[in-house]
Order: C-alpha cells, then structure tokens, then sequence
C-alpha cells in the first residue's frame, strides 16, 4: 500500500476523532431542512444550521466538494462541518446538489444545472429570518459552482466576499491534464460546450466580491501541483480586493507562503479565516 495513502488516512481519523471531542465541548447548533425547487423544476434539498437561540446573524452558502452534500457537512467527511461553522456564528446553509442525496435530477459535476442549485440555495439563505447579508465558502471542486453562480447572478447572489479553498482553475487541472475523467464525464478537453461553464478561471473576473484564495502545499487532490492556485489569483486582480493566504491583500509575491498540508491543518485554517471575516 502506498505510504503516503496511509499516512493520510490515519491522519483523517485522528482528525474526525479529534473534530468529535471539540463537538461535544461545543456550544449547541440546531438544523432545519428545508426543500427548494430548482429552475428546472427538480426538487433541491437543504440545511440550516445555526447556534441555538442565536438572533442575527450572517449568513453562509457552502458549494460542497465533488460527490459531496449535506451529509458530508454533517458527518465529518467534508474538511469542516455545519456545526464547526455555525459554532463561529454563521446561519449557515447546506444543499445537495443535483444527483447528490436528497436532490433529484442527475449530477451535473458543476455545471449550468448545479450553478442554478447554488443560487436558488443562496436565494434561500437570504429570505431565512434574522440573516444578515452572507459570504460564500467552496470547498475544492466546489469553486466549479460557485465562481460561475456568481458571476452569473450577482443581483440574486450579493455575497460579500468567496473563500475557496483549494479548488482546481480549469480543465487541466480537473483532469490532471486528461487522465482523471470523472468529472469529464466522457467528453474531451476540446469539448468547449461541456468545459466553458465549468472553468472558474474564465468567470472570476466577472464576480462582483473579495476573494480569498487558501492553498497548502501539497494540494488535498493534486499533490505537488498548485499552479491553479496562482492562476485563479491572477484571474481575480479586477475584483474588490483578492487575497492568497495570509498575504496582504492585493498582492502576488514571486515565491508565495504555502499553508502547510493535511486535514487537520486545512480544517483549522478554514474556520480561522471564517472566524477574521465574520469580524
């Protein structure tokens, strides 16, 4: 077996052990489901997760990893919990996107039918009582949905700024330069119909918020490969303001500060950096 699969693995299960115990210790959360409907008339299920008794609160729209809904932000099996979220003080709402547990139709890994799931989730969020205005957080292949969504619909989705955490730029980088084809889902990389909607780094300059770019070295999914985190930097230098890590913002350093790698490390940076912007 591979050393570093095994390393990673124990990893994860000292980190979901260690995620347990902070949960038990934790102010208590209550969830509500709620069941949206998509533009194409398909039923979209989702979550609020919020801290008992809370008033107001701001809001957070969470664009779940590949193969990834709700359940995995309940669980554990997604890098950072609903819980550990709304525990900073977050309204925090959780969907399944289309093919993915709860939701009908099939998986769009991203795509125009997943953008419209993310909308109408964000569109939720804000009729929900005592909300006050929201961010947006994409984990990993998540970023797919949610850049495009944004730009997209920035009237419906005046989210105050995007924290993606270390989601892939564009297609060579979703397929490792063609060899991983799950979510190509059988179409080439010249296939411009299928891939246009699906590169983030061709509709970031279209989002109208901050951004903040966390990235470790190595990648959660592309190891040694992190060039996508520069290109999405760049592809947001025309946005509010833009950030790479805990470098000041608005600036690209020639060698960047890499966050160090792993589950564990990734789940505390995520919820530090949501704890600075909820302020």
């Amino acid at each position: 077996m591979d050393p570093d699969a095994v390393r990673r693995s124990l990893e994860w299960r000292a980190q979901l052990f260690r995620r347990r115990v902070r949960a038990l210790l934790g102010a208590p959360t209550e969830r509500r489901d709620l069941e949206l409907q998509s533009a194409a008339g398909y039923p979209i299920a989702a979550r609020i997760t919020r801290p008992v008794g809370a008033g107001r609160l701001p809001g957070l729209l969470v664009s779940p990893a590949i193969h990834q809904g709700r359940d995995a932000l309940d669980t554990g099996d997604s890098i950072v919990t609903a819980d550990e979220l709304a525990r900073l003080g977050y309204a925090v709402l959780t969907h399944d996107p289309a093919g993915r547990g709860g939701s009908w139709g099939e998986e769009d890994f991203g795509g125009p039918e997943h953008q419209d799931d993310l909308r109408v989730a964000g569109e939720a969020l804000q009729r929900e009582g005592n909300v006050t205005g929201f961010g947006v957080l994409s984990l990993s292949y998540g970023v797919v949905a949610a850049v495009a969504a944004l730009a997209r619909w920035p009237e419906a989705l005046p989210a105050r700024w995007l924290v993606d955490w270390e989601g892939p730029s564009d297609r060579e980088i979703i397929t490792t330069g063609g060899t991983r084809l799950v979510p190509a889902a059988g179409h080439a990389l010249d296939d411009e119909d299928y891939w246009q909607p699906r590169e983030p780094i061709r509709h970031l300059a279209a989002v109208r918020c901050g951004y903040l770019r966390l990235q470790a070295w190595p990648d959660h999914a592309q190891g040694r490969e992190i060039r996508h985190a520069e290109r999405m930097v760049r592809a947001a230098n025309m946005l509010p303001w833009w950030q790479l890590n805990d470098h000041p913002r608005n600036t690209l350093p020639p060698r960047p500060n890499w966050l160090p790698g792993g589950p564990w490390a990734a789940n505390q940076t995520v919820l530090r950096r949501l704890a600075d912007l909820r302020g």
